[in-house]
């Protein structure tokens, strides 16, 4: 339908509304004003803008009509998908956009789908998603009961961030209260969180006062803390600033005994998630043009991504291929797409 056509589907009743793609007049859809997502950078908006003008919008937004009472139109639509688009609209001052009228969900429903939105959106700031997470967790009821976070995980969309989103929320009310002062960022506090309860409130603070570095602690103090929990922070840093602790540390496990799946499960996810902020640091904040004079760098980050790539793609093939033996050996395809060039 065109905008002409708008005209005509007003007159018949709402609930055919429901269903129809029609383009609709940007002064007519209102955003959500309790979107989740307030971090919308203007330059990206712009470029987003000029290729819907080069090509046009290749995606519809959605929308809920305003209503009076159960069946009188307010001659407004209410914005549910598809913010970005309605933003690049009005600073490129587009007449209408082409939008998908949809029934408004329940309130319960509504905010699944934002906070879902939320923490499947691999570019929104970690601040950004617990603030999402702990949103839906209080709207459900459940803010105060951690032992039912995880039967939500699927429905929210938790994603591979969401241990360290959880740990974050569990940490003890004064460390929590440091986090959102700034005084901590979020990849130090999700690592205190890792340690016991009894073990937070000093880490915190020792962390803040000495200005420790965010990946030492959670790669070496906070295992140490982990390894030795009757150790003070104090002596976590002393004992590993030097380095070569870890190799002299015992597995919690007997010989010949792995650890269970989910442990399993969860160190590969966290894993990933470390390459994929390794990667936003090289691409999306522009490394990648900070070393584009330098060959060696050029090569060392190049070959790195070809080898996580082929085992990426091994991986997916395996875990695809529901015929194939679990006892068969994994083949490394070769790499599809170099990642720097």
């Amino acid at each position: 339908m065109s905008v002409g056509e708008l005209e005509t589907l007003v007159l018949r009743p709402v609930e055919e509304w429901y269903g129809v793609i029609v383009d609709i007049p940007c002064n007519l859809i209102k955003p959500d004003l309790e979107n989740l997502r307030q971090e919308f950078d203007e330059a990206d908006l712009l470029d987003l803008g000029k290729n819907i003008e080069l090509v046009g919008q290749l995606d519809e937004i959605t929308v809920f009509p305003i209503m009076i009472g159960e069946s009188g139109w307010a001659g407004f639509f209410d914005l549910h998908d598809g913010e970005r688009r309605w933003r690049a609209a009005q600073l490129l001052k587009f007449p209408s956009l082409r939008a998908k009228i949809v029934p408004r969900p329940s309130p319960q429903e509504l905010m699944v789908k934002k906070v879902s939105r939320v923490l499947q959106t691999r570019s929104l700031s970690p601040e950004t998603k617990l603030a999402g997470l702990k949103k839906a967790l209080s709207d459900l009821g459940i803010l105060e009961e951690p032992s039912q976070w995880d039967s939500f995980r699927d429905r929210l969309g938790g994603g591979p961030e969401w241990p360290q989103l959880v740990r974050v929320l569990q940490l003890q009310p004064r460390v929590r209260a440091m986090f959102e002062d700034g005084l901590l960022n979020f990849t130090i506090a999700q690592a205190i969180g890792r340690v016991g309860k009894e073990q937070q409130d000093q880490l915190a603070e020792y962390a803040v006062v000495n200005k420790i570095n965010g990946r030492f602690l959670s790669t070496q103090m906070v295992p140490y803390l982990i390894e030795h929990p009757e150790a003070s922070p104090a002596q976590a840093f002393e004992h590993t600033r030097v380095g070569g602790w870890q190799q002299f540390t015992r597995s919690p496990y007997k010989k010949g005994e792995s650890p269970p799946t989910q442990e399993q499960v969860e160190r590969f996810l966290e894993a990933c998630v470390v390459w994929e902020r390794a990667w936003e640091t090289v691409v999306i904040e522009g490394l990648v043009h900070a070393i584009g004079d330098n060959p060696q760098y050029i090569f060392r980050l190049k070959d790195a991504s070809r080898r996580i790539q082929e085992r990426a793609v091994a991986l997916a093939d395996r875990m695809d291929s529901s015929s194939q033996e679990l006892s068969q050996p994994v083949q490394v395809l070769p790499p599809v797409v170099d990642l720097i060039e």
